[in-house]
């Protein structure tokens, strides 16, 4: 019931901001995103929207994109990502080229961790995403893998839940999808929990480019 009445509230913020801000300006729909990401784009769990300022542009378009294209957003169960799906449904590729770029330029600040877990079990898991995600899970764009530090540890946990329940990366074209997915199936939720509370203990003092 909870649910279906954020759900509610995201479909009349939605409809209101595309309604108020339908424009040809290309960021005219900053807004937009900041009604459930926050003012500095930090997140809001409440609403499940994570933190997306300081994403690297490549990542944040790429999802953009493939909400927009039903690649993701588009399980039954995904209440919150077919509220994104909505949300930018109306936006051309070149506002979310634009967005993509603004967003990718705000200063990340560090975000509460909220996750318990074991931190030397979850440096054991983490040694499986290394490959992929960089020692300092700062992402690899030649790969397509996006940075992890930085990012809210209860939005980590969430999606590799959906991964595993098949809630995310189910589209036949989400290839990056589909290999998290195999990732997913090898843990259980507590080694989720351990892994992503390791991640929200990596330093990124000495990897400053890692932000990026």
């Amino acid at each position: 019931m909870r649910s279906i009445t954020v759900l509610l509230s995201l479909v009349f913020i939605v409809i209101f901001f595309n309604s108020v801000y339908a424009s040809s300006s290309n960021l005219q729909s900053l807004p937009l995103c900041q009604s459930c990401h926050g003012d500095k784009l930090q997140g809001n769990e409440s609403l499940k929207a994570p933190l997306i300022s300081g994403l690297s542009q490549w990542y944040l378009y790429r999802q953009m994109k493939n909400y927009k294209d039903g690649i993701r957003g588009n399980h039954p169960q995904d209440i919150f990502g077919q509220s994104m799906r909505l949300s930018i449904m109306s936006l051309s590729d070149n506002e979310l080229q634009a967005l993509a770029e603004h967003i990718s330029t705000i200063s990340v600040d560090k975000q509460p961790q909220s996750i318990k877990g074991d931190i030397e079990t979850g440096k054991f898991v983490f040694e499986h995403c290394i490959s992929c995600h960089g020692e300092f899970g700062e992402g690899d764009q030649t790969i397509g893998a996006p940075r992890l530090t930085g990012q809210s540890d209860w939005y980590l946990y969430q999606q590799m839940i959906n991964f595993q329940k098949d809630i995310r990366g189910n589209h036949q074209d989400d290839l990056y999808g589909k290999l998290m997915k195999d990732m997913a199936y090898m843990f259980n939720e507590q080694m989720l929990r351990d892994v992503v509370s390791y991640i929200s203990t990596i330093d990124q003092v000495d990897n400053k480019e890692s932000v990026k």
